[in-house]
């Protein structure tokens, strides 16, 4: 993962610094603060990248084909539902990859929300979903 651009402003350039150093001087913890040290910061935000996507959809039809029949749970839109550990497998990826991306925007929708306690993912779901990627 890219390390993100961090963006570092001082308080005092802020209109709320007054406030700010007003607020932590009320506070118990810091009893003796610096208002020339105060600084706000955040991390730029930017889209996971997903490689060996094609390589993944090939792994994901093979393993749909090599196990078809085998799982008895069908998901909504026709295609078998899968765990994270199948799903990984499946996809030939490694869990903390699987991970990634299921967090990223990719791959929202994609849950099934039949069950409550364990997360199943439709596969037909996940293969339109790196298919998009693809197009993108």
């Amino acid at each position: 993962m890219p390390r993100r651009r961090k963006i570092e402003i001082k308080a005092s350039e802020l209109s709320c610094f007054e406030q700010l150093v007003s607020e932590l001087r009320r506070r118990a913890e810091p009893a003796n603060i610096d208002p020339d040290s105060l600084h706000v910061w955040a991390y730029e935000s930017y889209e996971q990248e997903l490689k060996n996507v094609d390589k993944a959809i090939q792994h994901l039809d093979r393993w749909i084909y090599m196990h078809n029949g085998q799982n008895e749970l069908q998901a909504f839109d026709g295609g078998q539902l899968m765990t994270k550990k199948e799903l990984a497998a499946a996809l030939g990826i490694t869990r903390p990859t699987l991970y990634r991306w299921l967090k990223s925007k990719w791959f929202t929708g994609c849950r099934d929300e039949r069950f409550t306690r364990d997360e199943y993912y439709s596969s037909s779901a996940i293969r339109s979903a790196l298919q998009n990627y693809l197009s993108k």
